[in-house]
């Protein structure tokens, strides 16, 4: 199961995804059908994913990165284009050969959330104190 939350900080606030490979694979899965469908995807409906504290909607409308609402889920805005080098390097994460690691999800903006995968970096604790 793909666990997300939300680790707010001063400096370096993130959306963090902890999973196994079978976890990241199914992410890639998401990022490239978004890629070709571009239809909004809600990660708490995702039947892989358990989403801690406010979700995450993925959508290509708006400028790209995370943003925060009020009384809504995270907006993460992604490009298709950008979504699908997205899974490109999340199927690296999830090769068999590889015990952990993480990407950083970048849409190219250097204030707001930076959205993390990892796998066997963080722990669910992580997760416990946003």
């Amino acid at each position: 199961m793909m666990r997300i939350g939300f680790l707010p900080s001063d400096f370096n606030p993130m959306i963090l995804m902890l999973g196994e490979a079978e976890d990241i694979r199914a992410l890639s899965g998401v990022l490239r059908r978004f890629a070709r469908d571009r239809v909004d995807v809600t990660f708490g409906e995702l039947a892989f994913c358990h989403v801690t504290g406010a979700d995450v909607l993925l959508t290509a409308a708006g400028t790209p990165g995370v943003h925060a609402c009020d009384q809504r889920p995270f907006l993460w805005r992604v490009p298709p284009d950008l979504a699908a080098g997205f899974a490109d390097r999340l199927e690296d994460l999830a090769e068999p050969g590889r015990v952990a690691g993480s990407e950083q999800l970048d849409c190219g903006t250097e204030d707001g959330i930076a959205v993390t995968v990892s796998r066997g970096e963080y722990t669910d604790d992580f997760l416990d104190r946003g």
